[in-house]
């Protein structure tokens, strides 16, 4: 028995001998002889290293490859159909890069964007308009300057004075102005020569007033002109700037005006309502958020005429079954200036606390520069900032005669830009509410404008601390 056991255990050293026998014979090319000891070789740890450093990038380059970016705007029907579709053709033309979008109406707009800048939750690319400038960059400048990344954005066919002048502060550039937008009046053709009126640019605020009386006695339910209410903080603004030739705030937030002068636009208000060329605050305020394209009085053509900026016209000539018109905004006989405005229409910028930067760039270069985009957006943000956009679009007939005319009639005007303080949000809100005080006749205008003008100067005093 012990023999069979043993021969067993030579057997079994002879088959493991000829087994490692054949593992060490014959070495294969390319390989790298095995370390001791267990050890892992240089070799083998630089291509180990490599291929993670290898991994790394695809995963790095996979996850810049797909990229979500939010864009928010405001606006008409028009302009977000073609906003759509200008986003939509840059998603096929980047495949990795998708676009979700938000848009709504003006009146809402600017508060929910403040509510996304407080929590962080703001779109990527975002729409601001020029009266928020001074407002958002006494808030640290939220904004990226687009003058520190001109390297990714092509700023080189915008008029440069005007952007110094009406789009950032100082060398802050807050966001690139999609258009150049001016102020005018809008009318209806078919009413004014129902009610005998004659349309021209030479307009004061007593022939305002005139023939809105006019056309009043003719048909009590017929009203000239309806407003928005920013229009209606307007025009305290503009009685003050005509008169003096300085905008209603100087740059060191005082008051440029008296008491009286804020009666006297007080007055104005009251007698619009008066002499019933604008509807009673009870029917127009309803509707004092929209534009005319929501307005029933003025698809029906019973208000006929409204104040608004030249990039809000495609969506309402779209929408209104007759020819529309344009002309001036009333100036005052001898005026110092017009008070017309000239301004950026909506203007792109990117949060500094944006986390894709360069792909939000990539896309506000493409939208205000490519070809492409310029023929889908069209004159729904205004006539272009872009000359070489503003031409192409002229030479196709792209732009409405309407919206050309209206920007002509402002620039011809000729104004000194606005600024932050006479733009300011708490300010206006102050001027909106005695204006609608006056206008439900709740108060004089006696009253309103010594209360207004205190009211505005808390505010002011607030500003200055």
């Amino acid at each position: 028995m012990r023999r069979k056991r043993v021969m067993g255990t030579i057997c079994v050293l002879a088959l493991i001998s000829v087994m490692m026998g054949g593992c060490s014979g014959k070495k294969a090319d390319n390989v790298p002889p095995a370390a001791e000891n267990g050890s892992i070789s240089k070799e083998e740890t630089k291509e180990t290293v490599s291929q993670e450093a290898t991994k790394e990038a695809a995963q790095e380059a996979e996850a810049k490859k797909d990229v979500t970016l939010r864009f928010s705007w405001w606006g008409g029907d028009t302009r977000h159909e073609a906003t759509i579709q200008a986003i939509e053709t840059y998603m096929e033309q980047n495949p990795g890069i998708t676009i979700e979008y938000e848009y709504m109406g003006f009146d809402s707009y600017y508060e929910k964007l403040l509510t996304q800048l407080s929590s962080n939750t703001q779109p990527d690319i975002c729409s601001v308009d020029y009266k928020w400038i001074g407002d958002l960059v006494a808030q640290d400048k939220p904004f990226v300057n687009i003058n520190e990344i001109s390297d990714q954005i092509d700023l080189s066919k915008f008029d440069q004075n005007f952007i110094r002048d009406f789009c950032g502060q100082g060398d802050y550039l807050i966001g690139v102005p999609c258009g150049i937008n001016g102020r005018g009046v809008l009318y209806n053709t078919e009413f004014f020569e129902k009610y005998g009126l004659t349309a021209s640019d030479d307009w004061t605020w007593e022939d305002l007033l005139e023939a809105g009386k006019k056309v009043n006695e003719q048909d009590s339910d017929a009203h000239l002109l309806f407003l928005t209410n920013d229009v209606l903080v307007y025009i305290t603004r503009d009685i003050v700037k005509q008169k003096y030739g300085e905008n209603l705030i100087n740059d060191n937030y005082e008051l440029i005006c008296t008491p009286e002068d804020m009666t006297e636009a007080m007055n104005m208000v009251l007698k619009l309502v008066e002499t019933g060329t604008m509807p009673p605050f009870e029917e127009s305020v309803l509707y004092e958020t929209v534009f005319a394209d929501q307005i029933p009085g003025w698809l029906e053509g019973k208000w006929g005429m409204s104040v608004l900026s030249a990039s809000n016209l495609p969506s309402i000539i779209a929408a209104s079954p007759f020819e529309i018109g344009t002309m001036r905004w009333v100036v005052e006989d001898g005026a110092k200036d017009s008070a017309i405005t000239v301004a950026p229409t909506m203007m792109l910028a990117i949060p500094e606390n944006c986390e894709n930067k360069e792909e939000a760039a990539a896309f506000i270069n493409w939208f205000v520069n490519d070809p492409e985009a310029i023929a889908i957006t069209g004159d729904t943000r205004g006539i272009p900032a872009n000359s070489e956009a503003r031409d192409m679009l002229e030479k196709k007939g792209a732009i409405s005669p309407q919206v050309s005319t209206m920007l002509a009639q402002a620039l011809e005007a000729k104004t000194s830009p606005e600024n932050g303080p006479t733009l300011n949000a708490e300010v206006a809100a102050v001027i909106s509410d005695y204006s609608h005080q006056v206008g439900y006749r709740q108060i004089t205008p006696e009253q309103a404008g010594p209360a207004m003008y205190q009211d505005i100067e808390h505010v002011l005093e607030q500003m200055r601390q």
